[in-house]
């Protein structure tokens, strides 16, 4: 009677598609009734956010929406003032075709380029270039032969690792606090605008649990009181800790983490003596987390039946791998020239990347790319928003193994410092830091089925003796199948023929098979 052989699925990950699309929006404004026309644009800015990516019939869709914040000069005293406007947005991918299964997406976007036009005194016409970076991933099922310990049957067995499918979570969590001004400030006429920026997480891991560290930086543009032409910008830092709980997560496995702020407001408030020298903030921010858990799997380099002439038939698959997860930061630095209307100071800085680049070298990887600045200033004029480009390139040392498969890098900005010099010309210092991600991939392969399975015809039944004479290119493993024992009897009845990797000892020494 034949043994049954089974067998076992093993679930490799295949990249489906990764790439960077640019989706145009446009968005045909119009003030609500309480805002004051508009006499001049000062600043336009775009925060997209992807809501949900899912996959069907072969495409990939990202819902999101498009946050507009409009600082603009109003038609009364040329005061400042701040008004958001929010697009919903979806844009379509067509995928390659597949054979993975469980497939599943992930898309983060970011604003490339705005441009505003003044249409009328209430109404804006708002352009921008959205780029939606697609992650789709699946899995592809391979066969192999279930390592079942069994009367009969022998197996040379081998592990084979590697990291599993990308497993992403989503989660939100609100924070408040109260910014009060520093003495040197005046009290606050009016909250003109506001927003957070994140500085890099950092990730603490435990069974079961992520602890994510990272500072609020939180800056508010404010109108004196009494004044009606002079601002001022009021900022805090807050340390901030998420906690984030999933059975997925152990400190063995590759995680990442990306913080953005999903909204915000600021209101404020008197102090104790009854001035407006305090600013109520609250804000909430979206955590998106990946885990690639390693896998390991004991399957079967080769088989063979004691009763049986079979054949196994071998599968080669590709395994991929995080060689690599290093987090490097830099500086960058520009001098611009002094502009017209004079720069008086230096209200609000800003700072974004757009994707970066990454070249192979011996041993390193450059990083490239461009930082986008803004800066907000004060002139005799009035408030100005002026944007420059500076580009960056850095070197990083790391291994990079021959079979590296893919090399990614994601640059962010921890902070941006202005300095303003007498003549009006203003030199910046970016910090930032890049997160490097090198990929590797191996050959492997095992048995996946037996074939031509068939009673076995054997002469050495009969046989009350049998010994063997090895020679240097025979191994512990080629004799047991040639004689169709178990390799472990051979090795128990010889204590001192093999070496841990099964080589004889000595070429042309007796080796018993058979008592």
């Amino acid at each position: 009677m034949k043994i049954n052989i089974t067998t076992n699925e093993i679930l490799i990950p295949k990249k489906i598609f990764s790439a960077a699309v640019d989706k145009e929006l446009e968005f045909d404004a119009s003030l609500p009734e309480y805002c004051p026309d508009i006499a001049r644009i000062v600043k336009v800015d775009c925060t997209p956010f992807a809501e949900s990516c899912e996959i069907s019939d072969g495409k990939a869709t990202v819902k999101g929406r498009a946050v507009y914040d409009v600082l603009y000069e109003t038609d009364y005293k040329s005061r400042l003032r701040c008004c958001s406007f929010t697009q919903d947005f979806s844009h379509t991918v067509t995928l390659p075709r597949s054979n993975a299964s469980e497939i599943s997406g992930f898309c983060n976007t970011k604003c490339e380029k705005i441009s505003c036009k003044l249409v009328g005194a209430r109404r804006l016409m708002i352009k921008s270039l959205i780029s939606a970076q697609y992650e789709i991933e699946g899995v592809s099922a391979v066969k192999a032969v279930a390592v079942n310990d069994g009367k009969d049957i022998y197996f040379r067995r081998k592990t084979i690792g590697f990291d599993g499918k990308t497993i992403r979570f989503e989660d939100k969590s609100s924070f408040t606090d109260s910014i009060a001004l520093a003495q040197s400030e005046k009290s606050i006429g009016e909250i003109i605008s506001g927003g957070v920026t994140l500085q890099a997480p950092q990730i603490t891991l435990s069974p079961g649990r992520a602890e994510i560290r990272t500072n609020a930086v939180m800056r508010v543009l404010c109108e004196e009181e009494n004044s009606e032409d002079r601002c001022f910008v009021s900022s805090k830092t807050l340390p901030i800790t998420i906690e984030y709980q999933n059975d997925a997560i152990e400190d063995h496995k590759h995680i990442s983490v990306s913080l953005c702020t999903t909204e915000s407001t600021f209101i404020p408030e008197l102090d104790q003596y009854g001035e407006s020298r305090v600013i109520k903030a609250a804000f909430s921010v979206k955590t998106s987390i990946k885990i690639n858990e390693p896998k390991a799997y004991t399957v079967a380099d080769d088989v063979f039946e004691r009763n049986y002439d079979s054949v196994p038939v071998k599968t080669a698959v590709t395994l991929p791998h995080i060689h690599s997860q290093i987090e490097n930061s830099f500086s960058a630095e520009a001098k611009l020239p002094p502009a017209t209307p004079k720069t008086e100071s230096i209200l609000d800085s800003s700072a974004r990347v757009g994707g970066t680049s990454v070249e192979k070298g011996e041993n390193a990887v450059t990083a490239s790319g461009i930082f986008t600045v803004t800066l907000l200033t004060s002139t005799a004029d009035g408030v100005y928003s002026q944007d420059f480009q500076v580009p960056f390139t850095q070197t990083f040392q790391t291994e990079i193994p021959n079979n590296t498969s893919e090399i990614t890098a994601e640059t962010s900005v921890l902070e941006v410092i202005p300095t303003l010099h007498s003549d009006g010309s203003i030199t910046i210092r970016i910090i930032a830091s890049t997160e490097i991600i090198v990929v590797s991939e191996t050959e492997e392969s095992f048995v996946s089925e037996l074939t031509k399975r068939a009673a076995r015809k054997t002469d050495d039944e009969d046989c009350a003796l049998i010994y063997f004479f090895p020679q240097e290119n025979d191994d512990l493993w080629s004799i047991a199948k040639h004689y169709r024992v178990s390799p472990e009897s051979i090795a128990e009845e010889n204590p001192d023929s093999f070496n841990p990797q099964g080589k004889p000892t000595e070429a042309g020494k007796a080796v018993l098979i058979k008592t």
